[in-house]
Parts: structure tokens; C-alpha cells; sequence
């Protein structure tokens, strides 16, 4: 989850380079701990095969609490993104125009949007590489 969040912020970052260079080293590392975990709970499936089914449900309860934490994230953050316009604004600056992740143009992307293209990146993540270590994926309940 943590280097889909801060790919996604990465790409909000076209005016501060040393920011969008920070996330990038971060986004990297992140990978790397993704891979480790990746291995480790592969080779626990395979010396624990009976683990699985708990292990899965696991993933099923985890990804629910993450939707539930992009939502309450979202959830106010309409607000927030106009008056962080507002304030650039006001500095006599223009808004980055047609920041593009994943398909969602974040410039204009209501914060609905983003939430969703967010979860939805994250999800297509966990599915690949539950896939490659013998998980089956678990769709969550969806947060009210």
C-alpha cells in the first residue's frame, strides 16, 4: 500500500523536485521491503500449507481496514484540495494542469476519484503478488 500512496504523491510533486526525488528513493524502498515480505510469507505457505486459510482471511480483514482509512481520508479532503488551490493561488502561482496517475487526471479528479483509483491500484497490486506466493485473494466487505 505504502509505495502506491507515495507513487500517487510523487506525481503531484512536478513543482518541488527534491520532493518528487525524496519519494522516489522511498518508493524504491518500499518495493524492496514489499519483496521481502513477498518471499517470506511464500516460503511460510509453503512449509505451513494449512496456514493459508488464515492467512487469506487475514488479507481480507487488512484490506478492509485500509479502504476504511482511504475513505476517511477522502472523506474531507474536497475541502482541503480547494483551499490548497486557494492558497497557491493567492502566491500568484497556477496549479499544476493534467497530473496524470493511472488514468485519473489528479487536477481535476474529485477526491471520490482519487479514493478510488487509489484502492483500486493498491488492490491490483495485492492480487499480482498474492498471486505469485499461492494466495487467493479476498475480496474485502466495503466500508460504509
Amino acid at each position: 500500500m505504502a509505495f502506491s500512496v507515495f507513487e500517487m504523491l510523487q506525481a503531484t510533486a512536478v513543482g518541488n523536485p527534491k520532493f518528487a526525488q525524496t519519494l522516489a528513493g522511498t518508493i524504491a524502498d518500499e518495493r524492496r521491503h514489499v519483496g521481502f515480505g513477498e518471499n517470506r510469507i511464500g516460503s511460510l505457505i509453503r512449509d505451513f500449507p494449512e496456514k493459508k486459510a488464515e492467512v487469506e482471511a487475514m488479507q481480507a480483514e487488512m484490506s478492509y481496514h485500509m479502504l476504511a482509512t482511504f475513505s476517511d481520508m477522502f472523506g474531507d479532503a474536497g475541502r482541503r484540495m480547494e483551499e490548497a488551490k486557494e492558497l497557491v493561488m493567492a502566491r500568484g502561482e497556477n496549479p499544476v494542469e493534467g497530473v496524470s496517475w493511472h488514468g485519473a487526471d489528479l487536477t481535476t479528479a474529485t477526491p471520490e476519484e482519487m479514493e478510488g483509483v487509489l484502492a483500486d491500484t493498491v488492490l491490483g497490486e495485492f492480487k499480482t503478488r498474492l498471486g505469485r506466493i499461492g494466495i487467493d485473494y479476498q475480496s474485502p466487505k466495503v466500508p460504509a
